[in-house]
């Protein structure tokens, strides 16, 4: 039972990332559209606007120089790129937030779930607690695909765009949020699953893990999502 609840919160964690990014897109006025493992929004508007300026103002903006549409340019610029960001974060955002809404419940409710075992709630609380795990898969995903393939980038995701517009090194926020990950994942796991099914839990999130990440990136996503 665990492998088929593990496979299917794979494919809402999934999309309710997506739907994240989403969010964000929308509140900023942009149109969006839902793919099975990624979104999209149409920022084309605003990016051909500064492409005339650009195209107009080459030489004086490669050289900053002034001209008439500087402002304008500058403004459109930032735009361009805090929305980008706003956008990329939002996915994240929903991801940890969602564990952390999880984590919580688990955390209020741990007397009970001690003396009373989990009941329907707090086993939500359990699969939602442990959207963290997108994570620790991201960065264990991205270092063993580079060792494989040899690309020369350890790290990927939003998480390492996140930190290269912060500033920091491609690395920063997917170690630190794949190490916190880790330890939700470890206090949930051992502190909250009982002993006497707690090999299974873990085995079934592995294998229903890995397998719902195949079934929807391989058959079932490419197909209701294109």
């Amino acid at each position: 039972m665990f492998i088929f609840v593990f496979i299917l919160f794979t494919v809402i964690g999934t999309i309710s990332h997506e739907f994240g990014h989403i969010i964000a897109a929308e509140s900023l006025g942009y149109d969006t559209s839902l793919h099975y493992g990624s979104m999209r929004y149409d920022n084309s508007e605003l990016s051909n606007k500064l492409d005339v300026i650009y195209i107009e103002n080459e030489h004086e903006i490669e050289n900053n120089l002034p001209y008439e549409q500087k402002e304008a340019f500058e403004r459109g610029m930032e735009k361009f790129k805090s929305d980008d960001f706003l956008i990329l974060i939002g996915g994240p955002i929903q991801t940890i937030l969602t564990g952390c809404i999880g984590l919580l419940i688990l955390v209020i409710r741990r007397k009970k779930i001690k003396r009373n075992g989990l009941n329907t709630i707090d086993w939500l609380a359990v699969f939602l607690s442990l959207f963290w795990l997108r994570e620790v898969f991201n960065l264990v995903h991205s270092i063993i695909y580079n060792i494989v393939f040899q690309e020369g980038i350890y790290f990927g995701g939003d998480e390492m765009y996140i930190s290269e517009y912060l500033g920091l090194s491609s690395g920063s926020l997917p170690i630190i949020l794949g190490f916190i990950g880790l330890g939700v994942s470890c206090y949930v796991i051992f502190k909250i699953i009982s002993k006497n099914i707690r090999s299974t839990f873990i085995l079934s999130g592995i294998t229903g893990g890995i397998a719902g990440f195949l079934i929807w990136f391989e058959i079932l996503g490419p197909v209701l999502l294109p």
